[in-house]
């Protein structure tokens, strides 16, 4: 699968993230609303840290991942730590793209992933009032294992919820703080 199918019809391409995306990166980050850059702040944006992400995926450490309508980039998603038992899932998607069944194929994509990678499970952190997203982990089958304090990417404390989507039977979660 090379592109996802929106509501609206729009189709978007999607392929691995490259070195040479760092700009559209950080310009997608500034491009999104205050509430979602709430919502989705992974790490900071400068070239540092964007090079270092880039890098990362390009040598499958992490599976990072870009969906472009053109040349613009309107969602950013990946798994950390790709190649161990308890990668970490997390995605952003443009404000004017939020809505449009865009998350839920982005899920599919990261899921399959960690399936293909060997992985024991997939774990993330929400917001606890980001109510929209905690709805799509659920119905794809993540299940809530309570609240933790997060780092934030911009190095913010936030408590959020700590989702679980396990691949083997009685697979257990990583510890996390309460």
């Amino acid at each position: 699968m090379t592109q996802f199918n929106l509501k609206n019809g729009t189709a978007l391409a999607y392929r691995r993230l490259q070195t040479e995306d760092a700009s559209q990166l950080q310009a997608f980050n500034r491009d999104l609303s205050k509430r979602s850059r709430d919502l989705f702040s992974p790490h900071s944006y400068s070239d540092e840290t964007v090079a270092k992400i880039a890098a990362r995926s390009q040598s499958d450490e992490d599976r990072a991942y870009i969906a472009l309508d053109g040349e613009k980039i309107v969602a950013y998603f990946f798994l950390w730590w790709y190649q161990t038992s308890y990668p970490i899932l997390g995605l952003g998607i443009a404000d004017e793209y939020q809505g449009q069944g865009l998350g839920p194929q982005i899920m599919a994509r990261l899921i399959e992933d960690g399936k293909q990678s060997g992985c024991d499970a997939i774990e993330l952190t929400t917001a606890l009032d980001n109510k929209r997203a905690f709805g799509i982990y659920e119905k794809v089958g993540f299940k809530c294992l309570g609240q933790v304090d997060n780092i934030d990417g911009d190095g913010r404390h936030i408590p959020e919820w700590h989702l679980f989507y396990p691949f083997k039977p009685n697979v257990t979660p990583t510890p996390k703080n309460s």
